[in-house]
């Protein structure tokens, strides 16, 4: 059954309700509590335990620890529990149902600990709440994923649906980015301060995200698109058959690379604009709303563009893209061009694998369920999202641990980033960028292509 478009237009309208609310918890908690700062004249109060914990952790750094830790494997159970759920909603469906209205309101709850004195009270209450919000979060992304296997009739189909998922996540980042925007509006509209206005803007995000998240479960049926039977295997046989799968491990191992390598870059950006170009610190959001757009606009040719040559190939030529643009930029600041029009350069020839790789993957793991699906007559989409979105926060993880270690290569004694170390991550992406590109030679695209063509 081929959904129509604008079925298609509500199923990515839950990954921007996902996407907005996980922007607050996620990337609005750190600017909450623990800079407490959105310019020179935003600031919070004090609302955590300012103490370490076990000589080691703050209170924020343990509820982002535990929060992380909870989601990774919060997607890799629910993305199973979804293969053998039997709910009579849907078997992706039903736990999106369940997960949605309390993802949401644990959104919220997060910014509002009970005391504004009784530090230790607050901290215990963020953790808890944070942690219940990424559960159920995890409840709803994993079969949420995991349906586009199921929705998308075609590679086509599914490729077009991994691309409007790309472009709801962009919008929902950008909405979220506008914050401090929307705070100054509603408070001189209605003389809030700067907490009370960011608190009614995360509200605010919250019913949005509550809206876009339920409209896939209430409008589309996911029993006349999905005819699969439920998993009967255990959680450890399913993990199995799955790492097993000779035509997804080379693709997991390319895009894990990948993700290693980009996230050094963006880590780094920057501080390679500011410290390597010697641009001012004034313009560093040009140049990331410059990358942010440029990505966003590639999403729509990216997918007209992979239908003609094939995912493997276009992954093969953004790797090359990605290690030609490292190799040039290991040298910034050094070409006798103009520092600004280096980095608009830089900018735009990155937001090129970067779209790739946000609008390609999604569409060549659903195709790669469809495959193992027709040789082995299981339906393991849940798993194979679940995995793949381990190892993609296995690879943030990773490289945000490594690179600042990395960036201190050569530093000042005030422990500021040295040009050194900031050149040596570009490096080591390209390292990284390099090992990806070769791994997904493993990748059998041709092989795949005859399963999904194949009837069932």
């Amino acid at each position: 059954m081929n959904l129509s478009f604008g079925k298609k237009v509500v199923y990515a309208l839950g990954q921007f309700g996902l996407v907005l609310s996980a922007f607050g918890a996620g990337s609005l908690f750190v600017t909450f509590f623990v800079t407490r700062t959105f310019s020179e004249t935003v600031r919070f109060p004090v609302l955590l335990h300012q103490n370490y914990f076990f000589g080691f952790f703050t209170t924020a750094g343990l509820v982002l620890a535990l929060s992380k830790l909870v989601e990774a494997a919060g997607g890799l159970f629910f993305g199973y529990a979804s293969d053998r759920n039997t709910m009579k909603k849907g078997r992706r469906t039903g736990f999106m149902q369940v997960a949605a209205l309390p993802a949401t309101v644990f959104s919220v709850l997060v910014f509002f600990p009970p005391s504004g004195s009784a530090l230790l009270l607050n901290s215990l209450y963020v953790l808890v709440v944070t942690v219940l919000f990424y559960f159920f979060l995890s409840m709803y992304t994993a079969p949420y994923l995991a349906l586009l296997a199921e929705l998308g009739s075609s590679p086509r189909e599914r490729m077009f649906l991994s691309t409007l998922q790309a472009a709801a996540t962009a919008l929902a980042s950008l909405l979220g980015n506008r914050i401090l925007i929307f705070m100054q509006m509603i408070g001189s509209r209605f003389s809030l301060s700067p907490l009370d206005a960011f608190r009614g803007i995360i509200v605010l995000y919250a019913l949005v995200s509550g809206i876009c998240m339920m409209l896939p479960v209430l409008l589309i049926d996911e029993k006349t698109c999905c005819s699969a039977e439920p998993v009967k295997e255990t959680l450890s046989v399913s993990i199995g058959t799955v790492l097993k799968d000779a035509y997804f491990r080379p693709f997991l191992l390319a895009d894990l690379m990948y993700r290693l390598a980009s996230a050094f870059i963006m880590t780094g950006f920057m501080l390679y604009l500011t410290a390597l170009l010697g641009l001012p610190k004034r313009e560093v959001s040009f140049f990331m709303l410059l990358v942010f757009f440029s990505n966003l606009l590639l999403f729509f040719p990216v997918c007209v563009l992979t239908r003609f040559i094939g995912k493997r190939k276009m992954l093969l030529s953004a790797f090359l893209l990605f290690m030609v643009v490292l190799a040039v930029a290991v040298f910034a600041g050094k070409y006798p061009v103009v520092s600004f029009t280096q980095g608009v350069i830089l900018s735009v020839l990155l937001a090129i694998p970067f779209s790739v790789f946000t609008v390609v993957p999604n569409a060549l793991v659903s195709d790669l369920v469809f495959a193992a699906e027709r040789r082995t007559g299981v339906q393991r989409g849940g798993m194979y999202f679940g995995v793949y979105s381990l190892a993609v926060k296995a690879g943030l993880m990773f490289s945000s641990l490594l690179s600042p270690l990395v960036m201190l290569i050569g530093s000042s004694t005030t422990g500021t980033a040295g040009r050194m170390g900031l050149r040596i991550t570009i490096i080591a992406a390209a390292f990284f960028a390099l090992a990806g590109f070769l791994f997904l030679f493993g990748y059998r695209e041709k092989e795949v292509t005859v399963l999904l063509e194949k009837k069932g």
